[in-house]
Order: C-alpha cells, then sequence, then structure tokens
C-alpha cells in the first residue's frame, strides 16, 4: 500500500505555483496524476480549463490523468458546467458491462455495484466497437470509508506484463464473449437499452459481433478486438482492453463453483485465436496493473479527468454514502 494509497498533504511535489492555483505530481514515483489545486476562490474549473486549454490537453496526455481539487464541484448542475467544455464529444453509454444510470445528459452515476465489493480495474468500454477518448470523476459525496477509485497507467501496465503474453495478445487480440441472461450478469435489454430484437440484430451486423439467441431471454454475443493499442494522438502503445476485467478467473471462487460450465458465465475472454488465457497468465496481468496504480481518497468537490486509452480506473469498497458521478467523451 505504501505506494499507492498516498496522503495527500505529504506529496506537494510543486511544479508551478501562481495566483489562482498551485499544481503538484501527487505521487512521484509513477509520475501522475497532475493535482491542480485552487487558491483563488473566485475562478471556477470551467473558466480555468477554458483559459487553459492547451495546457489542460497537454498534460492530459503526458499524465494521463489530472486531478482538479478545491474548485467545490459537489452538485450535478457544477458537474454538468464543466463538462459542458467537452459537449460536442459527448458519448452515450452502450453496450454496458455495468448496472448505471444516467441522472442528466451524459452524467451518470458512476456505477450501481454493491458497496462491499471491488470493481477491477479497466479502461471505459475498451471492449466496445466504439469507446470514450475521456471520462471524468467528479466527487459529490464521498463515502465513509475507503471508496477510492484507483487509477494505473496503462502504458506502465504494458510493460509490466511478461513478454510472451503480451507477444500472443498483439499477435492475435482478444476474443470476447458474453451471455446475456440477466441472471448471472445483465439483461440484453439493459445492455442494448432497447427491448426489439431488430434493434439489438442491426447494432450486432454494424458492430461486427456475432450473435446467437439461445431463447427469448438469453442471448449470446462474441467479438473480436486489439488488445494492444496505439494511443491516437502521442502515438505511445498501451495496454487497452477488458481481457483480465471479463476474465473467468476474475470472478469469485462461488460463481465458479456455481457453474456447471463456461457456458454459463457471463462474460469470458480468450487470446485472438480462440485458446484460453490461463489462470496463471491473468495473475500476471493482474500484478502489472498493481505496480500501475495509484490511489488517493476521494474530497468533496474533487473532479478527476482520465485519458481513457492511457489510463485505467477501478473501486474499492466502501461504507457509508458515497455519490461518484461521471461524464465520458
Amino acid at each position: 500500500m505504501e505506494n499507492k494509497l498516498q496522503n495527500f498533504e505529504n506529496t506537494l511535489e510543486k511544479d508551478h505555483s501562481n495566483g489562482t492555483t498551485e499544481t503538484f505530481i501527487l505521487n512521484d514515483k509513477l509520475g501522475f496524476p497532475k493535482v491542480i489545486k485552487r487558491k483563488d476562490e473566485s475562478i471556477e474549473l470551467s473558466e480555468w480549463i477554458s483559459e487553459n486549454r492547451e495546457q489542460y490537453d497537454e498534460d492530459l496526455r503526458k499524465y494521463g490523468a489530472i486531478l482538479a481539487r478545491g474548485f467545490n464541484i459537489d452538485s450535478v448542475e457544477k458537474f454538468k458546467e464543466v463538462t459542458q467544455g467537452f459537449q460536442k464529444e459527448s458519448l452515450a453509454y452502450t453496450l454496458r458491462s455495468s448496472p448505471r444510470y444516467e441522472i442528466t445528459e451524459n452524467v451518470y452515476v458512476s456505477t450501481t455495484y454493491p458497496e462491499d465489493e471491488s470493481i477491477n480495474m479497466h479502461s471505459e468500454s475498451s471492449y466496445a466497437p466504439s469507446h470514450p477518448s475521456k471520462i471524468i470523476f467528479c466527487c459529490v459525496i464521498p463515502a465513509a470509508y475507503r471508496g477510492e477509485t484507483p487509477i494505473a497507467d496503462n502504458r506502465l501496465i504494458l510493460k509490466n506484463i511478461r513478454q510472451d503474453i503480451l507477444e500472443k495478445f498483439k499477435t492475435t487480440g482478444v476474443i470476447y464473449k458474453r451471455n446475456l441472461t440477466g441472471l448471472l450478469g445483465m439483461s440484453w435489454e439493459e445492455v442494448f437499452q432497447t427491448s426489439d430484437k431488430n434493434e439489438v440484430e442491426e447494432d450486432c451486423i454494424k458492430n461486427g459481433m456475432d450473435f446467437k439467441w439461445i431463447s427469448d431471454t438469453h442471448l449470446e454475443l462474441s467479438w473480436k478486438k486489439k488488445a494492444i493499442w496505439e494511443h491516437p494522438v502521442t502515438g505511445e502503445l498501451v495496454w487497452f482492453n477488458h481481457a483480465m476485467f471479463f476474465n473467468k478467473y476474475s470472478f469469485s471462487e462461488d460463481l465458479l463453483d456455481f457453474i456447471s460450465s463456461d457456458d454459463e458465465l457471463p462474460n469470458n475472454t480468450y487470446y485472438g485465436d480462440g485458446s484460453e488465457i490461463s489462470k496463471e497468465e491473468i495473475e500476471n496481468i493482474k500484478e502489472a496493473y498493481q505496480k500501475a496504480i495509484v490511489e488517493f481518497p476521494w474530497e468533496k468537490g474533487d473532479v478527476l479527468f482520465l485519458d481513457n486509452m492511457l489510463m485505467s480506473h477501478g473501486r474499492n469498497p466502501y461504507k457509508g454514502d458515497r455519490k461518484i458521478i461521471v461524464s465520458i467523451s
């Protein structure tokens, strides 16, 4: 935990300070996130971004993550004002993999997963036919205990994975398989946000996804994507996929004992040639994430900007009220 959970006040590695803000790197060893802390209460976050957009874009590409603190963005309305600056790029949350409901246009509660469960590290919708370039989190109410949103640099993860595993993913890609039943996972209606089978089939065909109706309530999907990507702006190679997140070895032992075959799993992943990803290989990938993680306690009004291709995120268990809202673009 020494490198992961940082005491905010003890890591003030300042690189710039002026009359309105001070900036520093939260975790100097891993080199992210960059923190922008407000000093002048008269400046609003949306105003700061507008006036420093070139620097903001450059920092997001360099660090992958920017944490804005002290701007008191502690309501849906204030957060919406911040995200309006990115409105032209807004994306809907489609082909869903977790329960989430929309509060207002393109502002969601981050997830409704049970509070006593962790959410594995992932980049938003990296499995989907189209994925967002940015994801923005806002802390309206911090948890009474824990509830951090760990973040990890996908460039570091790539360096930490065993070379033979990387080569196979680089050569073959990753196959995703989903069983949408609403029993051990989400229903097809919730995933596709429609109850019209024809719309679902059209969406699958358009996005190159194989589909099979096992029954009216059971839809089987499979498709292939790259596992290692080149960032469209920086040209850097990044680990960008849900190979670990959706794999059977990321499920609890209780669930694996409950089912009789892999065909009953809500999700699973394979190498792009159809071969199994072993438990040992998944463990290596998990370790690679852990070496690249930074955690920090949420403070009320925090806003966290992530380049979705450069960074992964997750969620720790928590106690008490917690309200983290999110926008994707």
